[in-house]
């Protein structure tokens, strides 16, 4: 298998557009990656799109805003995780020789009225925010998580997106804690703050083989190489809710991260920067245990003490989380959030000088997508 690397992104704002608006969206997001990684259109061998809302615009659609060029158009699908899905097949298509370079579009934007959570509902599926009001309150009893905890996630996560322009939340002040948990009850202990706000908007990379890296000027001489891609779904075992359940065991995460970690030859406390499917705040509590950033009961005296926040590389000898404010502050446009964590990767490499980055979202049935990434630099 070939190296592959992340040449350039670009990413929309996250908010709520107008009807229609997703073929624009990709459209901007995908000149900017082909800006920033220092090529047109006309030098893209595929195009991989990834959307989650049956109503959103297909790939092919959004490919054509940016050229007719013949290239093979794909359209990846699979849920929450499709923008990462679609980063999967991408880097197997230039691992494996197929391509030289390609563009991934992450987006969802419906083309008429519609919304994530009328799809979630339309499968079969339970409000995702009851499922992780009983991954809560089970922690409750567990190991002791509170309130407080969930609420020290979610003002960290604002306060991250108070610095990203591209965020669908963007505080005017300071987030405290108390401010979080005042905020309305969704389905207790969860609060409207600690939980994610459904958007639309696109975000762009453009891969490329080493050989293919070697001959192009981008704008930034820091790139992202693809370390390791692992796709997984759940293993049976005994307790695990199907029936209605948006995801089973958070297990399907700690398996993608072990893979992951394994086959990149780095550990968990060699992490950097890391990206998690935080739509409710307990979900970055347990991500971040299953990643092995931290064991259960000691997670939450960390938080407290600042951890997984700004400096906790430094002070903690741990990663960053959501450092772009996450599902919770970033917001989650389906489709569109793993391009959305990839751009922020690269930018923490280029202005921050992180080294080693982790991405991870799982998905409606039980679908999980981990990547690592290291800084790399142009020759």
């Amino acid at each position: 298998m070939r190296d592959v690397f992340v040449s350039g992104t670009g990413l929309t704002p996250f908010k709520k557009y107008e009807a229609g608006s997703g073929r624009m969206l990709g459209r901007h997001a995908g000149r900017a990656a082909l800006l920033d990684a220092g090529i047109d259109f006309a030098a893209v061998e595929a195009v991989y799109g990834g959307s989650a809302l049956p109503n959103s615009p297909r790939a092919i659609y959004l490919a054509r805003e940016l050229g007719m060029t013949g290239v093979p158009v794909h359209h990846v699908t699979n849920a929450s995780a499709s923008g990462l899905a679609a980063m999967h097949d991408a880097w197997l298509a230039i691992a494996s020789g197929l391509h030289e370079v390609v563009l991934v579009i992450g987006y969802d934007a419906p083309e008429a009225t519609g919304s994530a959570e009328m799809a979630i509902a339309a499968q079969g599926f339970a409000p995702p925010v009851s499922l992780f009001s009983m991954w809560a309150n089970r922690r409750a009893q567990e190991v002791g998580t509170t309130e407080r905890h969930l609420a020290l996630v979610a003002a960290k996560n604002w306060n991250y997106a108070a610095g990203n322009p591209n965020a669908l939340r963007q505080p005017t002040e300071t987030v405290t804690v108390e401010k979080v948990l005042g905020s309305r009850l969704i389905a207790a202990p969860i609060t409207s703050m600690m939980c994610t706000p459904w958007g639309d908007g696109a975000g762009a990379a453009v891969l490329m083989s080493a050989e293919m890296l070697a001959r192009t000027r981008g704008a930034s001489p820091y790139v992202a190489k693809i370390s390791a891609s692992v796709s997984n779904t759940e293993v049976y075992e005994d307790g695990l809710i199907l029936e209605g359940a948006i995801i089973g065991s958070a297990t399907i995460t700690g398996a993608g991260a072990q893979a992951a970690l394994t086959i990149a030859g780095v550990g968990p406390k060699d992490l950097d920067v890391v990206q998690v499917h935080d739509a409710f705040a307990v979900e970055e509590i347990v991500y971040c245990e299953q990643i092995g950033l931290s064991v259960p009961g000691e997670t939450e005296e960390l938080l407290e003490r600042g951890a997984f926040g700004p400096g906790s590389r430094e002070k903690f000898g741990l990663a960053e989380v959501s450092t772009d404010g996450g599902l919770i502050a970033r917001g989650h446009a389906s489709g569109g959030t793993g391009l959305a964590q990839v751009h922020e990767t690269l930018r923490r490499f280029r202005n921050h000088g992180d080294q080693v980055g982790l991405v991870q979202l799982v998905g409606v049935g039980g679908v999980c997508y981990t990547q690592i990434f290291t800084r790399g630099k142009r020759k």
